[in-house]
């Protein structure tokens, strides 16, 4: 067993658990680990893969008429050999709200005198529920002001949500494994 199989089945214990959290803490507690599984998955893989994933990691954002502010920041920060390179929004879903206020907050980051041109921005999400055309216009927002392409990487194996069959659902639990071409895609886009 490699290592990224192992980092795959801390990930699948993780959710295996949800729904006990659920039952014995509540929704709140179930949610909060939801989200939370995706960021220690993350965090995993970079460190399998000698990067550095910070939280709070704060950058300024670019001056307006005298003004700017300090806290811009997203889920995680990934750092190579002490070099910022990839901006990175972690989601157990992708809603519309989501998308919209992750590719603000990745243009705010692109306009940053801290971050490098360099760096590459992607959602790593579990399911999706955003619509095609919303998705096409966040992507095409997102390019237009940073003539970047932002990429979306959707890793659980049902890819659209639905409300019916929850995480912490155990009958769906196998809908929230892994799609490991995706994992995949992840891993090299983090390794070019």
């Amino acid at each position: 067993m490699n290592n990224l199989d192992i980092i795959i089945e801390a990930y699948n214990c993780e959710v295996g658990d949800i729904p006990r959290i659920h039952r014995e803490e509540g929704g709140g507690k179930a949610r909060n680990a939801s989200g939370v599984l995706f960021e220690n998955f993350i965090e995993r893989v970079c460190a399998d893969n000698n990067l550095v994933a910070k939280k709070n990691d704060y950058k300024r954002s670019k001056e307006i008429d005298g003004l700017f502010v300090k806290n811009l920041q997203v889920d995680k920060h990934i750092y190579r050999s002490g070099f910022f390179k990839n901006a990175l929004e972690c989601k157990a879903y992708l809603d519309s709200c989501y998308l919209k206020r992750a590719v603000l907050d990745f243009i705010e980051l692109h306009e940053s005198p801290d971050v490098p041109n360099d760096v590459e921005y992607a959602i790593f999400a579990g399911q999706n529920c955003v619509s095609e055309d919303t998705l096409k216009y966040y992507l095409a927002y997102f390019k237009s002001k940073t003539n970047k392409d932002l990429n979306i990487f959707i890793v659980n194996k049902q890819k659209k949500r639905s409300a019916s069959k929850a995480i912490y659902m155990e009958n769906y639990s196998e809908d929230f494994q892994l799609d490991i071409t995706e994992v995949n895609k992840f891993v090299e886009w983090l390794n070019k």
